[in-house]
């Protein structure tokens, strides 16, 4: 009977098979969050590999400065980013809104990114702020997806018992975010390429932009 079927899941939590991947696709959330980490992570990882190289081909306040100053100059970001991660869980768990705080998270970091392109040379002072305020909440949304949100979805009832069923949710909505966190880099790549100077990564905002945006 159902108490006998309930009372094996308990025992073992495997009990209940795998689900398909299309199934998998079909649980409310997958698919959205999937593509939210997948552009978020493409802007994440794109900082993390390329901000040194971006603040070596600017003069902040007239200063150009060297690659290793550069890479001190970038880990702002990262500083920015650890802060926001932290205060975007704590938020999401005060409100158990994860959804609207990674939304909320994600379109502030849409005009901080223009605002860190034009107004990022000014001064130093400037440069350093403007990083870590795009780094705490550009990084915030990308870490909560990974984590809070795979557990919830843990709650609907195609996954609910299911090890194997959680782990084909969670390897989809991270698989997607490995794939955004490569992509990034290379299309930075392809748009820097041949190009110097203060435009250098003029285009490369650009997918920046969108692809928060859509996150």
């Amino acid at each position: 009977d159902d108490s006998d079927d309930e009372g094996a899941i308990l025992r073992d939590p495997n009990a209940i098979p795998a689900i398909s991947f299309l199934k998998a696709l079909g649980i409310p959330g997958v698919v959205e969050f999937s593509i939210a980490l997948f552009f978020a992570k493409l802007v994440c990882y794109t900082f993390l590999f390329c901000l040194p190289d971006y603040v070596h081909s600017i003069k902040i306040n007239g200063t150009q400065y060297d690659s290793e100053k550069s890479a001190d100059i970038s880990t702002f970001y990262d500083i920015g980013g650890i802060i926001g991660s932290i205060v975007c869980g704590l938020l999401a768990d005060r409100t158990g809104c994860n959804a609207l705080i990674c939304i909320i998270f994600q379109i502030i970091s849409v005009p901080l990114l223009y605002v860190y392109y034009q107004f990022g040379t000014i001064a130093m002072s400037a440069q350093l702020g403007i990083m870590f305020v795009l780094g705490f909440f550009s990084n915030g949304p990308y870490a909560l997806i990974t984590t809070a949100v795979s557990a919830d979805l843990g709650t609907s009832e195609a996954v609910r018992g299911s090890a194997q069923a959680l782990a084909t949710v969670s390897a989809i909505i991270d698989g997607s975010g490995s794939i955004g966190a490569t992509l990034g880099p290379y299309i930075t790549s392809v748009l820097t390429n041949k190009k110097s100077g203060p435009d250098k990564y003029k285009n490369v905002f650009y997918v920046l932009e969108a692809s928060a945006f859509i996150a």
